[in-house]
């Protein structure tokens, strides 16, 4: 897919403090966008439904939100959604606070495209150290191990540019960042210098999205 990708977080105010947009702003996006739309919500289900309703390419829950992980998950990869010229499986993703153990996810593993690290904890301001977040991921790469192949590995959460390089090498295929894209002021040249790490990397296919 040619087309930009958008990150969106859909807050409730009851998984995390925060409450931001509902599945409805999904709706009023162009659809020149890929609607990436990451879930901190108390019932899952629910807004996972809307989300498709609207026109969200891909949903990704959070681990600790949902007892019926598998369920959210298995209807979601039957379905598929609007895309310019046709039509696409949804992508489903899983997102793990910093402080969940990893191998929450290995039931799950065959259900799911997307694995997100939070180096954040949703709604509040405490970060990662950077070591830890490093470690973090080479632990989830081990656990993947031969699943790993297919699988796109996404670090959400304050990161800064100094970070990327690091990242990068280590294996990951996208960031989340929103902030550090606005800081001073400079969105199109952060943009820009972020986008250009990445394809330095080699890999011009998962940019940065824009929270």
């Amino acid at each position: 897919l040619n087309q930009p990708l958008l990150h969106l977080d859909l807050m409730d105010g009851q998984f995390c403090p925060q409450f931001t947009v509902g599945p409805w702003a999904v709706g009023q996006l162009p659809q020149t966008f890929i609607k990436d739309v990451h879930l901190m919500v108390a019932d899952q289900w629910t807004a996972a439904q809307a989300c498709v309703k609207a026109g969200a390419h891909c949903i990704t829950l959070q681990a600790e939100g949902d007892i019926h992980l598998h369920h959210t998950l298995s209807w979601l990869g039957q379905q598929t959604v609007p895309v310019i010229g046709g039509e696409m499986p949804v992508i489903r993703g899983i997102s793990l606070c910093p402080a969940t153990p990893l191998d929450v996810i290995i039931p799950i593993l065959s259900d799911v495209e997307v694995i997100q690290l939070l180096a954040v904890n949703p709604g509040y301001g405490s970060k990662m150290r950077s070591s830890d977040l490093h470690e973090r991921v080479a632990q989830l790469l081990c656990l993947l191990g031969d699943k790993r192949e297919g699988k796109i590995i996404v670090i959400d959460g304050s990161l800064t540019q100094d970070q990327l390089p690091s990242l990068i090498a280590q294996g990951i295929n996208r960031v989340v960042s929103g902030s550090a894209l606005f800081r001073d002021d400079r969105l199109v040249e952060n943009t820009r210098s972020w986008r250009a790490m990445f394809k330095v990397a080699g890999d011009t296919t998962f940019l940065p999205s824009t929270a």
